[in-house]
């Protein structure tokens, strides 16, 4: 593939490949795993789409925040410090708070967030803005995804048979 322009812009970009390549499969399996396993909703062009929500209620219940140390580190910093939402204001982009809703619990939560964090990685939301922070929001999603991937069993048997033939 000749692609010369683009792979000078590229390389002029300081990520680390292996943790954005690593999340991004990771979600898609996720996304893909929620659909197989029963947590599908209908789009608003009536595409098929991850049902987050009633996944995130689904485990909600059994999700222990704090089951580990590593858990409780990746909950409170994705709590505390939630990724930022990008809006238009007078022709600019802007970085606002995201607002929780009022009686969301912190799974489901945690489920909007965690999109939040894909969002801004590949829409492009991710470029000159908390450079230190980036691989932390990454790291800390994979983390809970991790441990939600085998809460609920459906979810779980699609990811252990995914890109199986």
């Amino acid at each position: 593939m000749n692609t010369p322009f683009l792979d000078e812009i590229y390389q002029r970009v300081d990520f680390d490949r292996e943790l954005v390549f690593k999340f991004f499969i990771v979600f898609s399996l996720f996304e893909y795993s929620l659909k197989r396993g029963g947590f599908l909703t209908r789009g608003q062009s009536g595409e098929a789409q991850p049902d987050w929500k009633g996944f995130a209620n689904s485990i909600h219940p059994q999700f222990d925040p704090q089951a580990t140390p590593e858990m409780g580190t990746a909950v409170n910093y994705m709590l505390n410090r939630p990724v930022m939402k990008q809006i238009p204001s007078n022709n600019n982009l802007v970085y606002t708070q995201r607002q929780r809703p009022q009686n969301m619990n912190d799974t489901e939560w945690l489920s909007v967030l965690i999109r939040g964090v894909r969002n801004n990685l590949f829409h492009g939301g991710k470029f000159r803005y908390a450079r230190p922070r980036d691989p932390d929001l990454i790291t800390n999603s994979l983390v809970v995804l991790e441990t939600w991937a085998q809460l609920q069993p459906d979810v779980e048997r699609e990811l252990r048979n995914a890109e199986q033939p």
